[in-house]
């Protein structure tokens, strides 16, 4: 590592020169930037740009130690030491899983010498538990009974448990933050629909109280209107000119025979704005004249004028 880097502090303060790569393309002022383990980046008249060691030449391998054989070598080198650092990872939780194992092992032989149980509970008991309240869906109740779970582990020290528990309950985490977030949605959508119905019930009120005073308003006026259809009035008949109807006097003497007269009907009363004409006196044809040539003196012929 010291020789390559102390490659690359050379190649940067040289001066920029010209580089040929593996296919003869010439890079004008090109100078090294950054080297990788597989590839140069170059900074050349035509910009900047990466190059692997495939792509340069014999000459720029040797350089900077790009040439296949030594990238194999390291490329393996690398390998084995990420899997001897994987292996000694998987080794040490295995031995640290086998630790807390018997801790925990321990650990419940201590409670159950006591007395004392660990009051683990599934997603099928949450849901029984919220049914008189609520609905709950499958997955959050599975997460509510893991971090239950996750808790009561904890508090009994229970290592093993708890980090199974730990990890049922991050694995459920993120389909029951959806869920409280549609339920969130949810709520603040009622609560925006509770108040536009409440805004509407005290339109409906305001409404209900002015029919309620247009109904009064209607109401005392009908009862004024009903005082003044009975209140009394001086009224004047005007009766028009009267129809005079004659009455027949038939004669008294001795020896005539009376012979009833048939009266024309009245006539009927038109109203006109003409005054009625004065009714014609009725002529009455005299009965048999008695022996006697001198006439009565009740008996005549017409009717007296008025």
């Amino acid at each position: 590592m010291k020789i390559f880097y102390s490659i690359l502090l050379l190649s940067l303060c040289c001066h920029a020169e010209d580089f040929t790569l593996a296919d003869g393309t010439v890079l004008k002022d090109a100078e090294v930037i950054r080297q990788g383990n597989e590839e140069l980046q170059i900074r050349h008249a035509g910009g900047i740009e990466k190059f692997s060691y495939t792509e340069l030449g014999e000459e720029l391998q040797q350089r900077y130690e790009l040439t296949p054989a030594q990238v194999e070598t390291r490329r393996k080198a690398a390998e084995e030491a990420a899997a001897r650092k994987q292996r000694e990872k998987e080794a040490a939780k295995a031995e640290k899983a086998r630790i807390l194992k018997e801790e925990q092992e321990a650990r419940k032989a201590l409670l159950e010498a006591s007395g004392k149980h660990a009051r683990y509970i599934s997603g099928a008991d949450v849901i029984q538990l919220c049914s008189s309240m609520f609905t709950i869906e499958a997955r959050a109740a599975e997460f509510l009974a893991a971090e239950w779970n996750r808790r009561e582990a904890l508090r009994l020290n229970l290592g093993v448990d708890t980090q199974r528990f730990s990890a049922e309950a991050d694995s459920l985490k993120e389909d029951f933050e959806q869920e409280r977030k549609e339920l969130s949605t949810l709520r603040s959508e009622l609560s925006d629909k509770r108040a536009k119905v409440q805004e509407q019930s005290a339109t409906i009120k305001r409404q209900n109280d002015e029919i309620a005073a247009l109904r009064a308003e209607v109401a005392r006026l009908n009862k004024e209107l009903g005082r003044a259809e009975n209140r009394p009035t001086n009224t004047t008949v005007v009766v028009d000119n009267p129809v005079y109807v004659p009455t027949y006097v038939g004669p008294t003497c001795v020896g005539h025979v009376h012979r009833p007269h048939r009266a024309h009907p009245a006539p009927k009363h038109r109203p006109s704005h003409r005054p009625a004409p004065r009714p014609k006196p009725i002529q009455v044809s005299p009965g048999p004249r008695p022996a006697s040539s001198a006439r009565p003196a009740n008996s005549a012929h017409t009717l007296p004028r008025r």
